[in-house]
This record gives C-alpha cells, structure tokens and sequence, in this order.
C-alpha cells in the first residue's frame, strides 16, 4: 500500500466532549455517552464494507481520473476518454454537475450515493477555492480551469485532496447517526428538538474532528498514488483495496475513541 506507520493521532477535542456540549441545555445527560458511542457504531458498521459500494467507489475515482489526467496533455481529452466530459473553461457547477451524473451511473443505495455525490462536490468545491482558481462562485469560469488539478497530480496534492474526501463524507455520516441517536435516545420532544438546533451550532466542530479523524488517510495516500495512479490509472479493485484500507483505518481511530469513554 506503500504507507508508513503513525502512532496514535492526537486529537483537539474528544467526540464524547461534542456530543456532551449539544446536550448542555438539559440538567439530564445520563444517555449522552451512550449516543455519542452509539453514533461512532454506527458509523464503523456503514464504514465496514463500503469499498464494495458503487457510488463511493466511482466518488473516489472521479478524483482519481481528475488528478491524474490533469498533468496530461490534452486533459479534457483525456477525461472525456474516461467518461468524464467538461467543457473547456469548465466552472465548478459544470464539474458538480459532471459527478453527480458520473456517481449517478454507478449508484446503489440512495443513502450512499447521496453522501457519497455531496462529499465530493464540498471537496472539489473546498479544494478549488483554497487553491486559487479565481472562481467567485459556483458559476464562474476562467481560462485556467485545469491547472488546480495538476496541484493535486502527485502523491503531496492528492493525499490532502483524499484526506478531504474521507474528512467530508466521515462528518456527514457522524451527524446522520447522532441525529438518529438522539431522536432515539431523547424521549422528550422539547429535548429532541433542542439537541437538533444546538446540532446546528456545534457543526463546525463536527467537522474538526472529522478532519482529525481522517489525518490517518494521510498516511498512506502518497505513496499509494506515486506508485498506482501518477503514470496511469488504476483499476477498480486497485481502488477498492485502497478504499477498504482507507476506511479501516478510520475505523480504527473511531474504535481508539470509543474506548476511551470507559
């Protein structure tokens, strides 16, 4: 897999400690341990065999294809080769619009390909806008559309492009289940409903330690593209070993937290 070995990652704020913080408004907060380990089960049991999902699978390799055509001459040509078809000066809503038909094709559950197509579209977004493409917003083009790709054509860009991904679709996966959880574990109305609102205000710590989380991808993700996807593209099982073993790892760190609420 060409990856190195990390010790245990450290992390700016326990989940249990988030998942506490939403549930501050009740004097009741015996079940917010069970939500918070429930809701990082659950997560693990969606993670376990995902690489075998279609929507994710093709999510990750859009990528893939996008940084590795990038660096080519004649990228467009190249994508379209790969089914992947952009106009030149392409904006970031002719890309979003381009993986969620490309995810669509490969689609299995609604569940997974919902989150799979909105994961990527908030990395790609995310990634053009920290990389300086000019864009204003989501319609605008410009004559260098392509060339912020080739900032993730190499193992450095794209183990922080991938990092993304699995950040993105990690974070939306916590929030569905501590939603769940607590619609499950809260019983009084009023309570439910104020979990769900002070949800709202504590996302971007979600977020945070999703990205925490997702650090361990990184270990590995360089080395893996030099060696598989830099020259020429992998195939499918190449990437879903690569998957299985991207979200073992992240597995692995929710399990690392788990334990840690005893």
């Amino acid at each position: 897999m060409g990856h190195e070995r990390i010790g245990t990652l450290p992390k700016s704020e326990r989940w249990k400690n988030i998942v506490s913080s939403v549930g501050d408004y009740s004097a009741e907060q015996d079940n917010i341990a069970d939500i918070a380990a429930k809701t990082t089960k659950n997560v693990r049991s969606r993670f376990r065999d995902i690489n075998n999902e279609g929507s994710v699978l093709a999510a990750f390799k859009f990528i893939i294809t996008l940084s590795h055509c990038a660096r080519l001459k004649d990228p467009l040509e190249k994508l379209a080769n790969e089914n992947i078809i952009l106009p030149k000066n392409f904006s970031l809503y002719d890309l979003a619009y381009c993986i969620q038909e490309y995810v669509e094709e490969n689609a299995g559950s609604r569940e997974y390909t919902s989150f799979a197509t909105q994961s990527i579209i908030e990395t790609i977004s995310e990634w053009a806008r920290d990389h300086h493409t000019g864009q204003q917003n989501l319609f605008d083009t410009n004559d260098q559309s392509i060339e912020v790709w080739q900032a993730a054509s190499d193992g450095a860009g794209f183990c922080e492009l991938s990092r993304l991904f699995f950040s993105k679709f990690t974070e939306r996966y916590l929030k569905y289940f501590l939603e769940r959880e607590a619609a499950a574990n809260i019983r009084n109305l009023h309570d439910r409903t104020q979990f769900n609102k002070n949800l709202e205000s504590h996302v971007d710590r979600i977020s945070r330690h999703a990205f925490e989380t997702s650090k361990i991808t990184q270990s590995f993700a360089a080395g893996w593209f030099n060696k598989y996807a830099k020259e020429k593209l992998p195939t499918d099982a190449r990437i879903k070993g690569f998957l299985s073993f991207a979200f073992q790892k992240i597995n692995s760190e929710l399990i690392r937290e788990e334990k840690s609420y005893d």
